[in-house]
């Protein structure tokens, strides 16, 4: 496990997604239908819009390759939940309206809801309470990304969606141990589940979150989420932004007790996050209020990816 105050080196996060992938082999004979995985085309959309050459027609091109795909950004971009005042009536218009990097956000996020289904069982942990905890993240972040200005709403989903994503890393290719992780933090209320993870399978989910977003060349602000949404202010100040909205939004979810909330270290918030986000604790208020029909939405929207 890498400190909390300090960035992981490439060679950390390289050892990790070595050690992510031997123990889906090693632990698993059917690893390869357990892994935490995005669809194939997900990932094709997300090296398009990191691409700076990338055009609106290259999106649409790989959109058209999956129709399936292509109903989920359309269902998510005319949703009451985005608030658009007119109907789009079809992919390549969203992405001339949107832009690509909204579009990419839209995309993944309504890949991600196969990720948290079914699963192993483990007592005391369900795979799909922690998919609620995240959509809650999500649609809080969203939220606060409409009152900070800060970060692109539908970018500050996304990193909600996937901020727990190193959680399915312990379930999948560390069974025994992340079983013991779970009783470990049921038992004693004071253990975080950070410490439990790095006492027990000798790295957090934080780091396993990292390590995954990196093999899948995901952006280093959606990295560094997955990373250090527990501890944003231990990251270089041009790294901060992102990672401190989802941990906000991650302790408002915790507080309002939607999902599983046991991954979160404190309902109180890191110094320095919200001077960094430019609002005060009572800017919360009205965001926790809403959260619940804020997640219910969400819930509701992507449910059927």
């Amino acid at each position: 496990m890498f400190p909390n105050d300090s960035k992981p080196p490439r060679t950390t996060v390289s050892r990790l997604k070595d050690r992510i992938f031997q123990g889906w082999s090693s632990r698993d004979e059917h690893a390869d239908d357990a892994k935490a995985t995005l669809p194939a085309i997900a990932l094709r959309v997300m090296r398009i819009a990191e691409d700076p050459a990338a055009t609106s027609d290259a999106m649409f091109q790989v959109l058209a390759s999956d129709p399936a795909l292509s109903t989920r950004v359309l269902k998510v971009v005319n949703s009451a939940y985005y608030g658009r005042p007119r109907q789009v009536a079809s992919t390549l218009a969203a992405i001339q309206l949107l832009g690509v990097g909204a579009i990419r956000n839209i995309a993944v996020a309504a890949s991600l809801t196969r990720m948290f289904k079914g699963g192993r069982a483990v007592p005391g942990f369900d795979a799909s309470a922690l998919w609620i905890h995240s959509v809650a993240v999500g649609a809080a972040a969203r939220r606060l990304a409409d009152v900070t200005r800060k970060v692109a709403p539908d970018e500050a989903l996304l990193a909600g969606l996937l901020h727990d994503i190193g959680v399915l890393i312990g379930l999948q290719a560390w069974l025994p141990e992340f079983t013991a992780v779970i009783s470990a933090t049921n038992d004693d209320t004071t253990l975080s589940f950070s410490d439990a993870e790095a006492q027990i399978i000798g790295a957090t989910h934080e780091a396993f979150g990292a390590a995954l977003c990196a093999q899948w060349q995901f952006p280093v602000a959606l990295t560094s989420v997955c990373g250090h949404h527990h501890h944003p202010m231990a990251l270089p100040a041009s790294e901060q932004l992102l990672p401190a909205l989802v941990h906000v939004a991650d302790v408002l979810a915790a507080r309002s007790n939607v999902g599983y909330s046991r991954t979160v270290e404190t309902t109180g918030i890191e110094p320095g996050v919200l001077e960094l986000l430019g609002i005060i604790e009572a800017d919360l208020e009205a965001i926790v209020l809403a959260l619940p029909e804020d997640a219910s939405q969400a819930m509701a929207l992507f449910a059927g990816a």
